[in-house]
């Protein structure tokens, strides 16, 4: 088993708004937190144009150019969306037209991601999705099946999996069990967006193990919100960051990586463009959480979080 990675998602400093040299601040503090895993990700959708695909390819590229581990998601689902191209849109998961077409963008992705990615998920928090539309588990249950077969053919080694929330992961026991690899998201928040005390972490990972079984573990998304408006606080953040760190590395090579999100905060102006995305606009509590997952406030100064993750 490879040696476990950290992984930040390197949002850079988004207030004022950012220049290149912002985003290539942000690597950098990455790279000397002593992250060597990169989390990438876009919708299906996104990757319907060659400019999409190409962006994508670029990124995994560079990220594999400096020697890190690459989880890749494509989101077939993204949470409560369903990011396909708009014209699979009407069509079900597990049609010809569907499973033909997701071939297509892997053999159209396969020459510029061969030899660089060590995970590779089919969807993001499917859970949620198939939560609210039941009719759809199956025939995505058989859409997974058979891109996870082509996916082996295309990408021999790489571990395949379908991400899911924690809190969801039990009700898509049926998809987890077609993985190499078990990949989870893990904001541990109870109603209305209020985070759990940070003493909850380290149960939580045991249970994220019990789920995983006897494949890896991989943590795609971790993060604790900060807001004051949740409940929390910059000093809860960093409890939490010490207390879920210390439990992964404790997991040792059972889950092989861990990708903190994010490193800045967002603006409110993006906060609110994701709320209504994700179909939550005008939900105060889902911006405050959005908006304080970082470990970095949004004008780049770091929260005490920060220096926790740098202490672990």
């Amino acid at each position: 088993m490879s040696e476990a990675v950290l992984a930040i998602s390197a949002v850079p400093r988004l207030q004022p708004p950012p220049g290149l040299q912002d985003y290539l601040d942000a690597a950098a503090l990455v790279r000397d937190a002593g992250a060597r895993g990169s989390f990438e990700s876009a919708t299906w959708s996104e990757l319907d144009t060659p400019a999409g695909r190409a962006k994508l390819t670029d990124a995994v590229g560079s990220a594999a150019g400096r020697g890190n581990a690459v989880l890749l998601t494509i989101k077939v689902l993204d949470t409560t969306v369903k990011a396909v191209p708009s014209d699979l849109a009407s069509s079900t998961f597990d049609s010809a037209a569907m499973t033909g077409r997701f071939h297509g963008l892997l053999s159209d992705l396969q020459p510029g991601l061969a030899g660089k990615l060590r995970y590779l998920s089919v969807g993001n928090e499917v859970d949620v999705y198939l939560a609210a539309h039941p009719e759809a588990l199956e025939p995505y249950r058989r859409f997974l099946a058979d891109a996870v077969a082509y996916a082996h053919q295309l990408f021999p080694g790489v571990l395949v999996g379908v991400t899911s929330t924690y809190d969801g992961a039990r009700r898509v026991s049926t998809l987890q069990e077609l993985t190499d690899v078990a990949v989870l998201t893990y904001y541990p928040l109870g109603p209305r967006f209020v985070p759990r005390p940070p003493s909850t972490a380290g149960p939580d990972l045991a249970a994220m193990l019990e789920i995983a079984g006897d494949r890896p573990l991989v943590l795609q998304e971790v993060g604790y919100p900060s807001d004051p408006a949740l409940s929390s606080s910059e000093q809860r953040q960093a409890e939490f960051v010490t207390a879920i760190l210390a439990a992964w590395k404790a997991a040792g090579s059972r889950a092989p990586m861990l990708n903190w999100f994010a490193l800045h905060d967002f603006t409110p102006q993006l906060c609110g463009q994701l709320s209504g995305y994700y179909g939550l606009g005008g939900d105060r509590n889902f911006s405050a959480y959005l908006c304080s997952l970082g470990l970095r406030r949004v004008d780049g100064t770091p929260k005490p979080a920060w220096q926790a993750l740098l202490a672990r």
